[in-house]
């Protein structure tokens, strides 16, 4: 079975794209970096997968990151509990590991537990930077969404 992990802006992009056929993604200041298309191309990528999965880290960073208004704020946070209780699975959690290591004091919380878990887990980021550390580790498990949106879709 197929499991991928979407990092936080990946999510982010996935969940307010998800409202209005993707209209809304140039309301979000978070998205800039991102077009309709990405999100046409994130539903291509993870449409190879049979599970999608995330830490509760990304769950409350997506969360807290969403920064639409009125209607579609409302849409948005309607669609992510949904989406959070009935599509995606969550990886169990161990905080003593994932605060561990000197990737911890670089990264950061979420990121970090990313490393730990790219042994394991295939992982779609965009986060360029983040990306060495999971190369370093498991360079089979990463997806760099800066490379693969270079590409037309087939």
């Amino acid at each position: 079975m197929k499991k991928l992990i979407i990092d936080t802006n990946l999510l982010l992009l996935l969940v307010i794209g998800s409202i209005d056929n993707g209209k809304q993604i140039r309301n979000s200041s978070r998205l800039n970096a991102f077009q309709e298309k990405d999100y046409q191309i994130l539903k291509e990528i993870i449409s190879d997968y049979n599970e999608i999965l995330i830490t509760p880290y990304i769950a409350t960073e997506v969360s807290n990151l969403i920064d639409l208004n009125g209607w579609a704020r409302n849409q948005t946070f309607e669609f992510l509990k949904l989406f959070f209780s009935s599509t995606l699975k969550f990886i169990n959690f161990n905080i003593k590991l994932d605060t561990q290591g000197q990737t911890f004091n670089t990264y950061g919380l979420t990121d970090n537990s990313l490393i730990n878990l790219v042994k394991d887990h295939c992982i779609l980021t965009n986060d360029d930077r983040l990306c060495s550390a999971l190369y370093a580790v498991n360079p089979s498990n990463v997806i760099q969404f800066s490379v693969v949106r270079k590409f037309p879709i087939t």
